[in-house]
């Protein structure tokens, strides 16, 4: 007679092959797991709900342990679920580089040919970016440079599936791996040209009180977080108008608000606009990437960075300071 005892059954499992998983199937779960709802799910991956319901449960039968538990109003994670994430994503992110490598090397590329990274963006001329970029150039002439604008929530996810190679970002690492903190960048009120407080040498934060703050609070949470913190120190109450980063300037000059912008904005060329010191507030950069097994021009645009960041704070040290060395990231 079969013994269909637990110990009887953990061994047998044990003893099992361990299967091969489709990447289909985890990105079936991990589709769940980011919507918490099946149907959210089937239209990101834009494929019929019940063929996601069943590449679900197939890949909980493979594991052999429930990912989600089904609800009425959704799908939650369950404990199993919550530790299977990370390492799905992973392993949805190295199937994808690998298909990359696999093509490049089909078409006789066995070197990258295009460093990806991700920068807030806009950028302005002779900023940490364009520097960044100028000094890798210099040493890696064939290697072209493709620059996307993330916003600070989707950063992690794009280093862990390839579509950057690194990420320059106000905050912290967000997830990422690997990360250096490059500068302490000071930070400016942005006004339109006939403010009241344009020409002041500096600008106190309690002037914001009264002004609509024309701001990128999602797209740049961390500078967000850090202006609202030194509001809420000096009991200062910021009315945020959440605005696309791009737009900020154009809006700042039609009188719809002010804004805080980073100081080497003023190097933008923007027109009907005045930059204002704000005094004690400051955001600070860093360069993000993800794992051990990146090619080695990633490493050299870590570098280039690092020398971009010196360079600015040598030339510009009334906009960017070096972090302390207790502070240089890890």
């Amino acid at each position: 007679m079969a013994d269909h005892s637990p110990d009887a059954l953990a061994d047998h499992q044990a003893t099992r092959p361990e299967p091969d998983i489709d990447p289909r199937l985890l990105r079936a779960f991990l589709a769940v797991a980011q919507e918490g709802h099946f149907g959210r799910g089937a239209d990101s991956l834009r494929v019929a709900q019940s063929a996601l319901s069943r590449q679900v449960q197939q890949l909980e039968r493979l594991l052999g342990v429930a990912l989600l538990t089904r609800t009425s109003r959704g799908a939650h994670l369950t404990p199993a679920g919550r530790l299977v994430v990370p390492h799905a994503e992973n392993a949805v992110a190295q199937n994808r580089r690998l298909v990359r490598i696999a093509r490049s090397a089909a078409k006789g590329r066995y070197e990258m040919t295009t460093l990806r990274i991700s920068a807030p963006l806009p950028s302005p001329p002779g900023g940490l970016l364009a520097e960044a970029v100028r000094h890798f150039r210099s040493t890696h002439p064939d290697v072209q440079v493709s620059v996307a604008g993330l916003d600070d929530r989707e950063i992690a996810a794009a280093l862990r599936d390839g579509r950057v190679d690194a990420a320059l970002t106000w905050g912290g690492d967000l997830g990422a791996d690997h990360s250096q903190v490059l500068l302490d960048e000071s930070a400016s009120a942005l006004l339109g040209q006939h403010h009241v407080w344009v020409g002041a040498l500096e600008m106190p934060l309690s002037a914001l009180a009264d002004e609509p703050i024309l701001f990128p609070v999602r797209e740049r949470g961390h500078c967000w977080e850090a202006l609202h913190e030194m509001a809420a120190a000096a009991q200062v109450r910021l009315t945020p108008l959440p605005t696309a980063p791009s737009a900020v300037p154009d809006l700042v000059a039609a009188g719809l608000g002010v804004s805080v912008v980073p100081m080497s904005f003023r190097f933008g060329g923007y027109s009907d606009v005045a930059f204002v010191p704000l005094p004690g507030l400051h955001h600070r950069m860093s360069v993000v990437w993800h794992g051990e097994d990146q090619p080695a021009v990633v490493a050299d645009f870590v570098a280039s960075c690092r020398a971009a960041a010196r360079g600015l704070s040598t030339s510009h040290p009334d906009i960017w300071q070096l972090p302390v060395p207790s502070a240089a990231g890890r």
